[in-house]
């Protein structure tokens, strides 16, 4: 039993997820409608119904990261499937060896957001490890608005590395988002 203030970051079952479901869009909509963040007010009806799609997808894994009911952050993912579309509309060329796509090479980290009052108490590494912690896929990959420089600075000390930057993007805000990827298997120092 957590001590009263005391921060648990704890992985959920769909049922739990399907609890925490408003707060999550809560959470996503303060955050990503901030600064440095590019956001269009269809975002949040789109986010929501991204996340009851994830729900339903195998291996979908959500983190929480909460004081007693209160909701700090969360992250969530799931398996990247082999035809996903990631490695297209890149700046430049990839290297083969790096787009290659096989089931169960992939993880993908759709969203990790952590309230502005808990930044910088090692909120957001917590969630992305435990988010993170004993999957089989070989790495993980995600994406990151390019005016996000705190969060690269941050994924870049965690142990990610910038892949590119796919796009410009038609109908996408932003337009181009800066994707990262992360060997697994090897915990970051």
């Amino acid at each position: 039993m957590a001590e009263p203030g005391e921060v648990v970051v704890e992985g959920c079952a769909k049922e739990s997820a399907a609890d925490w479901f408003h707060r999550i869009c809560e959470v996503h909509d303060g955050v990503f409608s901030a600064e440095p963040f590019a956001w269009v007010p269809e975002m949040s009806p789109a986010h929501e119904a991204e996340l009851r799609g994830l729900m339903e997808v195998a291996g979908f894994r959500l983190v929480l990261a909460r004081q007693q009911d209160r909701l700090l952050g969360y992250a969530y993912g799931h398996p990247l499937p082999v035809g996903h579309g990631w490695w297209g509309d890149f700046d430049r060329t990839l290297p083969a060896g790096l787009v290659a796509e096989w089931p169960g090479r992939t993880f993908a980290v759709i969203s990790l957001a952590v309230l502005p009052e808990r930044r910088g108490r090692g909120t957001g590494r917590r969630l992305m490890e435990e988010l993170l912690h004993d999957r089989e896929e070989q790495r993980a990959i995600l994406s990151v608005q390019p005016t996000a420089l705190a969060a690269q600075r941050l994924y870049r000390q965690w142990g990610w590395t910038k892949a590119g930057r796919k796009g410009p993007l038609s109908g996408v805000t932003p337009p181009c988002w800066d994707i990262y990827v992360r060997e697994l298997g090897i915990a970051p120092q």
